[in-house]
C-alpha cells in the first residue's frame, strides 16, 4: 500500500514537471521552429559563408559534407573567442567520452556546453529586453491621437514584421486650414531601419509646419537625409496634403506604392501615380526633377487610402501575393462604411487570405473617409 502511494506521487509530481515543460507548446509553435526559425537560422548562417547562393541540382555526399562544414564553423565563428574555446573543449570531451564510454567526461562535456547554452540565452533575453524597450519607444512616437476633421474620418493600422520595424506614419496640422499625412517604408527591417523611419518622420514634423506642398517636404527630406544615409539603403514615403479650405488633397510620392482612391460620384477606384523616385537614391536636384503631384478636389463618400508594400506583398501558404486588387475588393466591400470599419475589412481580408499571425513585411495604412 505504501508502494502504491509512493509510485503515485511520484507519477504525479512528474507529470506536474512534464505540464510545466510542455506549457506554451502547441503544434504552431512545432511548425514555426521547424519551417520559419530553422530555415531563417540556416539563411543566416549561410549567409555568413562563402557558399553559392543556389545550391547545385545534384548534391553529391561530398557537398553536403562540405555545406555542413561551412555551416558549423560559421555557426561557430559567431560564439565570442572564450565562449568558442569552452564549446571546442566541450565538444570534443563530449566525443571522447562517447568513443572511450567515459560518463565522467560526457558529463562534464555536457554541462560545459549548457553553461555556453545559458550564457548565449542571457544574451538573447538582455537583447530582447532592450528591443521592447525600443518598440515601445517606437510605438510612442506614432501619433498618439487620431487628428479629428470635419472633412472626413481617419483610421489607421500599423503592424512590424520584427519587434520594431521600418513602416511610420503620420500627421501634422500647422493650422486649421491644412493637415499633412505621410506613410513611409525603410528600405530595410529591424533596429537600423526603425532607427531611419524615426528620424525620417522627426524631420517630417519640422518641415511639414512651415513648407507650402508635398514636393517642398521631400525635396527637403532628400537633402537631408542622403547625406546620413547607409550605401544601398533608401526610404520610400507618400505625402498627402489636405487644404481644408477648398476639399483638396495634393499627392506627391517618393518611389512609393500608389495610394489608392475611391471616387463616389463614378464609383471607381484609382491608383494615383505621380512620379517620384526613393529618398536617398540620387542627389536633389535630379530627386527633384523627378517629383510630380497630383492635385483631387474631394466629395462626400469619396476614400483614399495610404499603404506600405507589406499589404500587398503579404503572400500565402501558396507564395501568392496579396496584392492591389486584393486590397481594391476589400475597399469596394466596404467603401461604404466609415474609414475603421474599411480598415478592419482589410485587415480581416489579409489575415483571412495569409493565414498566419506574421507578416512577412511591415504593414501600415491610413485611410481618409469624406464625410
Amino acid at each position: 500500500m505504501k508502494l502504491s502511494v509512493d509510485m503515485h506521487k511520484r507519477i504525479k509530481k512528474a507529470q506536474k514537471f512534464f505540464y510545466l515543460y510542455t506549457s506554451g507548446l502547441s503544434q504552431r509553435e512545432i511548425e514555426h521552429l521547424l519551417k520559419k526559425d530553422t530555415m531563417d537560422a540556416f539563411s543566416y548562417f549561410k549567409g555568413k559563408t562563402k557558399l553559392a547562393d543556389h545550391a547545385p541540382q545534384r548534391l553529391s555526399v561530398g557537398a553536403i559534407f562540405h555545406v555542413c562544414k561551412e555551416i558549423f564553423i560559421s555557426f561557430i565563428m559567431q560564439l565570442t573567442p572564450a565562449r568558442r574555446f569552452f564549446y571546442g573543449l566541450g565538444f570534443v570531451g563530449f566525443l571522447v567520452g562517447l568513443i572511450k564510454v567515459d560518463s565522467f567526461l560526457m558529463l562534464g562535456s555536457f554541462v560545459v556546453l549548457n553553461l555556453l547554452l545559458a550564457l548565449e540565452l542571457v544574451d538573447k533575453l538582455t537583447t530582447r529586453d532592450e528591443l521592447e524597450i525600443a518598440r515601445e519607444i517606437q510605438l510612442n512616437l506614432q501619433p498618439l491621437e487620431i487628428p479629428e476633421s470635419q472633412l472626413f474620418s481617419i483610421a489607421t493600422y500599423y503592424r512590424p514584421a520584427k519587434v520594431v520595424g521600418g513602416d511610420f506614419f503620420d500627421f501634422v496640422q500647422p493650422n486649421d486650414d491644412r493637415m499633412v499625412s505621410i506613410v513611409g517604408d525603410v528600405s530595410d527591417k529591424g533596429i537600423s531601419a526603425a532607427l531611419y523611419a524615426a528620424y525620417t518622420q522627426s524631420m517630417f514634423q519640422s518641415f511639414s509646419q512651415t513648407m507650402g506642398s508635398p514636393s517642398q517636404i521631400f525635396q527637403s527630406l532628400n537633402e537631408l537625409i542622403s547625406k546620413r544615409l547607409r550605401e544601398g539603403d533608401f526610404i520610400t514615403a507618400v505625402i498627402a496634403f489636405f487644404d481644408l479650405n477648398e476639399n483638396s488633397v495634393t499627392i506627391a510620392r517618393a518611389g512609393h506604392n500608389w495610394p489608392l482612391y475611391y471616387c463616389a460620384r463614378t464609383r471607381t477606384i484609382a491608383e494615383l501615380k505621380p512620379k517620384g523616385m526613393a529618398i536617398g537614391l540620387m542627389d536633389n536636384e535630379i530627386f527633384s526633377n523627378q517629383l510630380e503631384e497630383e492635385k483631387i478636389y474631394l466629395n462626400r463618400g469619396d476614400f483614399l487610402l495610404l499603404y506600405s508594400d507589406g499589404v500587398t506583398e503579404a503572400t500565402n501558404y501558396q507564395d501568392r501575393m496579396f496584392e492591389t486588387s486584393g486590397l481594391k475588393s476589400a475597399i469596394t466591400e466596404s467603401v461604404h462604411e466609415s474609414s475603421d470599419l474599411i480598415i478592419d475589412q482589410i485587415n480581416s481580408r489579409l489575415q483571412k487570405f495569409v493565414r498566419s499571425d506574421e507578416l512577412q513585411d511591415d504593414a501600415t495604412m491610413v485611410a481618409f473617409k469624406v464625410k
